[in-house]
């Protein structure tokens, strides 16, 4: 997929010279400069910018005109554009306003929506649909994380395609009990028609999958880390056999150690051999998560991890239905200019 947006510029020094009374019914075409004026501005780079307030020589009433970028409204046409940009790509007004909010801009996800609405009606069929329109997947990644705001940890949804490595949606999610889970899990997946939920190994997910109709596999990434995990815990205590187990049970201490070795190189052999199977593509989800995790620094959200490592899948999805990836009709659709 490919955007091409045009970001409107800010730019205080560009003012215009009105050429018409902005009166009804006035006409007038000679004006006096007042005074110029401060407003505050609600925007990335500038928080004031200067207004020209003239006078019709005819009427005798006064207006104002604004720099370029900026209108009567607090908040630039640059901001406004970014925060449409942004639910396009698939965040809520939720994630949006907590964006923005990362990069200095203090917008509510109420005004986020009249800014989609605002544009909405000037673009007829303008719709986050036609963002992802044709984006067909089996199988739908989703993970959980937290962002601290004002103090406040706010928990984050990220939904992704495991093949392809296409972040679907970032939202923000009003708790993490099964009920908001699913409200969340489910009109994404009932849109790219997935039939697999790949997530971690909590058992909410589970149920959300089991209540949805989906089939549940937990990402080998959790497998081998929880794994690994297990084996540093029980090495030490293998070694001594301090309370008899292993004897009980017939097995020696060093069976057992290495037992525990062989578990542990076969995890590590898997995860060097990750990528190499016609049915895996989880590298490419990799490379976007710390993509993606550089971006969060940035934005200066939180160094939590985004995505937990891959979404990998236990099984190959070789075994599932073909992918269907319907082409687009004009190669060019997808180059909206806000």
């Amino acid at each position: 997929m490919r955007l091409r947006i045009v970001l409107p510029k800010v730019k205080p020094e560009a003012i215009p010279v009105p050429t018409r009374c902005a009166s009804a019914g006035c006409g007038g075409r000679t004006f006096h400069l007042r005074q110029q004026v401060a407003k505050a501005l609600r925007d990335t780079v500038y928080q004031e910018v200067r207004v020209h307030r003239y006078q019709c020589l005819r009427c005798k009433r006064t207006f104002r005109v604004y720099p370029q970028g900026t209108t009567k409204a607090q908040t630039s046409q640059r901001v406004k554009g970014l925060a449409v940009m942004l639910y396009l790509l698939g965040l809520s007004y939720g994630a949006v306003s907590l964006a923005l909010e990362g990069l200095g801009v203090a917008l509510c996800k109420s005004r986020v929506y009249d800014g989609v609405q605002e544009v909405a009606r000037r673009v007829p069929g303008l719709t986050r649909d036609q963002v992802f329109a044709g984006v067909k997947t089996p199988a739908e990644g989703a993970d959980l994380t937290s962002v601290k705001c004002k103090g406040e940890w706010l928990p984050l949804g990220i939904t992704v395609d495991p093949i392809s490595g296409l972040a679907l949606t970032i939202d923000a999610l009003p708790a993490e009990d099964i009920k908001a889970l699913k409200e969340w899990i489910e009109p994404i997946a009932k849109r790219v028609d997935a039939q697999v939920l790949v997530t971690d190994d909590a058992d909410g997910f589970k149920t959300v999958a089991d209540e949805v109709g989906l089939q549940h596999q937990v990402c080998k990434a959790h497998v081998l880390r929880n794994t690994e995990t297990l084996i540093e815990r029980y090495q030490p205590l293998v070694a001594r056999d301090a309370d008899g187990s292993l004897q009980a049970i017939g097995v020696s201490r060093e069976q057992a150690t290495a037992d525990l070795t062989l578990l542990a190189r076969t995890g590590q052999e898997s995860r060097a051999g990750a990528g190499h199977g016609s049915g895996n593509h989880a590298s490419a989800l990799c490379a976007s998560n710390a993509a993606a995790r550089g971006r969060a620094s940035e934005f200066g959200l939180s160094s939590a991890t985004l995505i937990s490592r891959s979404m990998e899948p236990v099984a190959s999805f070789d075994a599932l239905p073909q992918v269907e990836r319907v082409q687009r009709g004009n190669a060019r659709w997808d180059q909206q200019c806000l």
